[in-house]
């Protein structure tokens, strides 16, 4: 199946109220913003966006509103439907098929695990055939999911029988394993912040949760990949990997990632969820000392 989402699609996180009730009103400035940093892509519902924590309905709702503001900017959305039970799953992809996103993503089962590739295929078969015109693409977070199997051996035999299986969200390391197994409509999204290393390896579309807070800096070091300047893009992504360290060294890294995106872009992002704790004050106060002292804001 043919598509044409590639590039750096930003994951988005879910903006939220103090009390943890889903913070609407923001998703419109939110997205502006990612348009006015040239993002034509949105992943919705991924581990940035604390879809584990969010309710059916919730999901159903959400991916509504960024819909909503992404049409109007013509922007891409990805929808991810999955990690919650397999019933609910077929029900999130049909309907992302019916609110017409430009494709679907899907985590593993997560209690049930699959045990082979045989039966990690086959449920991605059912989840397909429940929107069978949209690209699907498989979400390889096995430290999360503690689903971790044979993935050379996956993408053959998914890319055989599931017509519309479009690629994976993984790390370089699986990117490297499946490359001469690719077709032309096929890509890996690199799932981390290596930008710069997965650009050499011919790997430049990505989700990761840092192109909401340095869409520039992202788009730069793959750019600069593209046209031969390894030396610049070396150094941007030495400037990339000090930021990302300043952040996630204070604590956990979502709740520390949705504390400093409104030090850096001044979107209001809200904290986490429950069962995420969100960080305190002191917490919060190292994160903006370590970002001014690196000279990531001022």
């Amino acid at each position: 199946m043919a598509s044409n989402i590639e590039g750096i699609l930003a994951p988005v996180f879910t903006p939220m109220y103090e009390d943890g009730e889903v913070n609407y009103s923001v998703i419109a400035d939110y997205l502006s913003f990612l348009k006015r940093k040239n993002i034509n892509g949105i992943l919705v519902g991924g581990t940035t966006g604390e879809t584990a924590s969010l309710s059916l309905q919730e999901r159903k709702d959400v991916l509504n509103a960024w819909l909503q503001s992404a049409r109007r900017h013509k922007i891409k959305v990805i929808a991810q439907i999955g990690g919650i039970p397999l019933p609910d799953v077929i029900e999130m992809a049909q309907f992302a098929e019916d609110v017409e996103v430009d494709a679907i993503m899907t985590l593993p089962e997560l209690y049930y695990k699959p045990r082979n590739v045989e039966q990690l295929v086959s449920y991605l078969e059912t989840v397909s055939k429940a929107a069978p015109t949209l690209p699907l693409i498989y979400y390889h977070f096995p430290m999360m999911s503690g689903v971790d199997l044979n993935m050379k051996r996956f993408f053959a035999l998914a890319s055989s029988r599931i017509p519309n299986f479009m690629g994976m969200k993984a790390d370089l390391n699986v990117a490297v394993q499946v490359a001469d197994l690719l077709a032309t409509d096929q890509k890996i999204f690199m799932a981390n912040h290596h930008l710069a290393e997965a650009a050499l390896m011919g790997h430049e579309s990505s989700i990761a949760t840092v192109t909401n807070m340095f869409p520039e800096l992202v788009q730069t070091i793959v750019n600069a990949v593209s046209t031969g300047d390894v030396n610049t893009a070396r150094k941007l992504q030495e400037t990339l990997n000090r930021a990302v360290d300043n952040i996630t060294e204070q604590g956990e890294f979502l709740p520390c990632m949705k504390s400093a995106m409104p030090m850096i872009t001044g979107i209001q992002v809200g904290p986490p969820r429950r069962p995420l704790f969100a960080v305190d004050e002191t917490t919060k106060k190292n994160i903006e000392d370590r970002l001014k002292a690196i000279k990531i804001i001022f």
